[in-house]
């Protein structure tokens, strides 16, 4: 009896022991969790863009997740600080949260609330696989400019535009990417290599100012999170860095085509929004959302939007005077939208 009783104290002692380590494992691979993503985001390095790719509040529900379940172990003052942590860290960090601090509810409808002359809208929509009925939805918010990825034929626009009375619009397209603007659209020549990746125009509106116009559509992301797979980093390392070099190409080509006109560029990035892909863009532009959007601006997916790919980019010759994202029926992207005013 008395050997059995040691047994049965010992078996509990070793019991507490390993509820104590398990505990504070998962509380500390938790905390490590939230200081490496911290740093990724900080740092915004090519090799750990895979970290990057989630957005900030889904590591933040991991951390939290893994904390909740150190609790079964321990007390709950450590796990509760770390979670704290990772609140913390979401609230500063995440992109939702800076555009919801300026408002919960859009305020952009489908008519502007500007009867300025010189004012404009720009959508940018992917069309999922060529879907002509994504433009149709763009157009009842009565856009001046509309840049399209996976973009149906220029015929096809042009046929589609004829049909619904709007005559006033002209096509500009390539193989992926497309421009429809009301005024005078002349098709600007990028290089070869980037030919399934933009479209450029230049468009003179009706008061004679010529604008810039670059539809965009970045290299598609990698897919794949099998993070424990150094082959999986490596993957993701070179597909950012892609992304960025045609990127880098896209703006360099833009700047020799635009002679100091005012500029406007945007389209499908494929890329989160806390990627470095974005800190190569030149500071004379501005993300139309970053200024001027309220709610929540995701893109992608369009019924459950976890990240913002999609962009619009004016230079500084405009102000900037809403922005949202608006959930579409035919896309697998939400629209963005954006009311500018030519200064």
């Amino acid at each position: 009896t008395k050997v059995g009783k040691f047994k049965y104290s010992r078996f509990i002692n070793l019991l507490k022991s390993f509820s104590l380590y398990m505990g504070r494992a998962l509380v500390l691979i938790s905390f490590g969790l939230n200081l490496l993503i911290i740093i990724s985001v900080g740092i915004r390095h090519d090799r750990l863009s895979a970290l990057n790719i989630p957005p900030i509040w889904v590591w933040s529900t991991i951390g939290i997740m893994i904390c909740l379940l150190s609790m079964l172990f321990i007390r709950k003052t450590l796990p509760l600080i770390v979670c704290g942590c990772w609140i913390l860290t979401t609230c500063i960090l995440a992109d939702e949260f800076r555009s919801l601090r300026k408002g919960v509810s859009p305020t952009l409808g489908k008519s502007k609330n500007i009867s300025n002359p010189n004012s404009i809208r720009v959508v940018t929509i992917n069309c999922n696989g060529r879907n002509l009925n994504i433009v149709r939805e763009s157009l009842d918010f009565n856009p001046d400019i509309i840049l399209t990825q996976e973009s149906p034929s220029p015929k096809e626009l042009t046929s589609l535009l004829g049909e619904s009375g709007n005559n006033e619009y002209k096509v500009i397209g390539g193989w992926d990417c497309a421009i429809i603007a009301k005024g005078t659209l002349k098709k600007k020549k990028y290089p070869s290599v980037l030919f399934n990746h933009a479209t450029g125009a230049t468009l003179t509106i009706t008061n004679g100012t010529e604008i810039e116009l670059l539809s965009l559509h970045l290299e598609r992301a990698i897919t794949r999170w099998d993070l424990w797979n150094i082959e999986c980093w490596r993957e993701h390392t070179q597909r950012n860095a892609e992304r960025r070099d045609q990127l880098v190409y896209l703006l360099e080509e833009l700047k020799k085509q635009s002679s100091n006109k005012p500029i406007i560029f945007g389209g499908d990035f494929n890329s989160s929004y806390q990627s470095n892909l974005y800190e190569v863009i030149p500071e004379k532009f501005t993300n139309a959302f970053d200024e001027a959007g309220k709610g929540v601006g995701n893109t992608f997916t369009n019924y459950f939007p976890v990240i913002r790919i999609d962009h619009i980019y004016p230079s500084n010759h405009f102000s900037i005077i809403d922005s949202r994202s608006v959930k579409t029926k035919n896309s697998d992207h939400r629209m963005v939208i954006c009311d500018l005013i030519i200064n």
